[in-house]
């Protein structure tokens, strides 16, 4: 029996609920906007140099992302990239809300250093980037991105989200890594947003290449 004969039971063909076209569309811009303010926020604060107009920059990013058609920031970084995951808008956001006097990576725990936690997610997401670009060149039997629209791909991966919490309580969902992936799981399980597709909601191309350069950046440093 091939492995793929079973994907039919784990439910990879399930039709799922669909966004539509419209609210990709707003989905979009508000992704990125989020993400794009954070990113401001962050140039600002590792810059202190900059005049004090730098203060407005995560705002005027934010509004950049709004305007529509080609003059708008969302336009070309939707034709590159599509629409930010919602793990990725969840840690802007938690970036955006706590706004710290230095900017420090969302998988590591701002009053503690790093957490064993953050680079455990750091380490998840690396791994399944790289599946996700294997799957791409048909290196499988298999396709992972598929599986994505089964509702066990999200079962197993609220699972994961939740093993913080069963192992250390309350202060395993400190971690801002973790919240996101939370709450990325939770609007997706109430919208399937941005493409039904449990792959597109939790992971993106710059996620993964943040973590990449986290993991790369700190590979000895004591958790």
């Amino acid at each position: 029996m091939n492995i793929t004969d079973l994907w039919p039971a784990l439910g990879v063909y399930y039709a799922p609920l669909m966004p539509s076209a419209q609210s990709q569309v707003w989905a979009r811009h508000l992704l990125w906007s989020v993400v794009m303010a954070a990113v401001g926020l962050g140039l600002a604060s590792r810059l202190p140099r900059l005049p004090r107009m730098a203060r407005y920059l995560p705002w005027v990013l934010a509004l950049w992302a709004w305007i529509p058609g080609p003059w708008g920031a969302s336009y070309w970084l939707g034709l590159m990239f599509q629409i930010p995951s919602l793990t990725a808008a969840f840690l802007a956001l938690s970036l955006l809300l706590d706004r710290p006097a230095h900017w420090t990576p969302p998988f590591s725990a701002p009053a503690r250093g790093e957490s064993l936690w953050g680079i455990t997610w750091a380490l998840l997401a690396v791994i399944a980037g790289v599946l996700l670009l294997l799957d791409t060149f048909a290196a499988f039997g298999f396709s992972i991105y598929q599986w994505g629209f089964s509702p066990l791909a999200f079962v197993l991966a609220l699972m994961v989200a939740l093993l913080p919490w069963v192992v250390a309580g309350k202060q395993g969902l400190r971690q801002p890594s973790v919240r996101g992936l939370l709450a990325a799981l939770a609007v997706f399980f109430l919208t399937r947003w941005p493409t039904g597709n449990m792959w597109d909601a939790v992971l993106d191309p710059w996620l993964w290449l943040f973590a990449l350069v986290y993991l790369l950046r700190r590979p000895w440093r004591r958790c």
